[in-house]
């Protein structure tokens, strides 16, 4: 059998037309998958895209979390309590502990997709649902008592610094319990105005979450302007007052 020099020049081109082109191999190998694709179910509905992103979703609640009632008027206590270097390593013992439980929940949700249930649907899937039971009721228990403080908190910071007139049982400098009534009464309200805001949706929620965000940062930026401009305040405060005259009491008490 003889094989003509013309037919063997068109074997061979039709034997490199049929073989695949070199970025046509390194796409395969680039896109590569051991997995079986699993098969495509035309009545099954496309799930709808995220809607918030990274920085309304996830940085921005984020940070309104940390800017909170510990970060105004817990923070400086715990400095003038405890001292400035016993403070500082309260503040990273925290930090530490808050780095911990996020590289911990990063890792956990880098298994796979976390439906609804968050930090709880995670721990159950991780340690089981005995675990996941115990933490999410410490999770519950937690939530509300940050909940009560922050409310607390919010009353305080308006009752004496920004509007103290509207104290319902008289000065509260001259007697504590006043100020407790205080919190009980103007708490209620506040608690029943965010238990209505959280009623009517997560949607709304995320809204006025965005505005809330935008007064704690107004709120920081106004500290620091205040630093050098007195817009409406005095120093014949009761509580600058009295500051003053513990300062002097310990200037008395120091050694000469």
């Amino acid at each position: 059998m003889t094989v003509r020099v013309g037919d063997s020049k068109m074997l061979e081109k039709e034997e490199l037309e049929d073989r695949p082109r070199v970025s046509t191999l390194l796409s395969s190998l680039a896109n590569y998958s051991n997995t079986i694709p699993a098969p495509t179910d035309p009545d099954v509905k496309p799930q709808p895209s995220a809607r918030m992103g990274t920085l309304i979703g996830v940085f921005l609640p984020c940070i309104q979390n940390i800017f909170g009632v510990i970060l105004f008027i817990r923070l400086t206590w715990v400095v003038g309590t405890a001292g400035a270097l016993a403070g500082f390593l309260i503040v990273l013992l925290c930090c530490c502990v808050t780095m911990l439980t996020a590289i911990s929940m990063s890792a956990i949700a880098t298994n796979g997709v976390v439906p609804a249930g968050g930090s709880y649907f995670m721990i159950s899937r991780s340690l089981g649902p005995e675990f996941g039971g115990a933490v999410g009721m410490l999770f519950y228990t937690g939530t509300t008592l940050a909940a009560s403080m922050y409310i607390v908190g919010s009353v305080e910071i308006v009752l004496t610094y920004m509007a103290p007139s509207l104290s319902i049982f008289g000065d509260f400098t001259k007697d504590a319990n006043i100020m407790y009534n205080n919190f009980r009464v103007y708490g209620t309200g506040v608690l029943m105005v965010m238990g209505t805001i959280v009623f009517l949706g997560v949607k709304f929620v995320n809204k006025f979450a965005t505005v809330a965000l935008a007064c704690v940062l107004l709120s920081i930026l106004a500290v620091y302007v205040g630093i050098f401009y007195n817009f409406y305040g005095s120093d014949k405060l009761p509580y600058v007052q009295t500051l003053q005259i513990l300062c002097q009491y310990d200037q008395t008490r120091l050694p000469s």
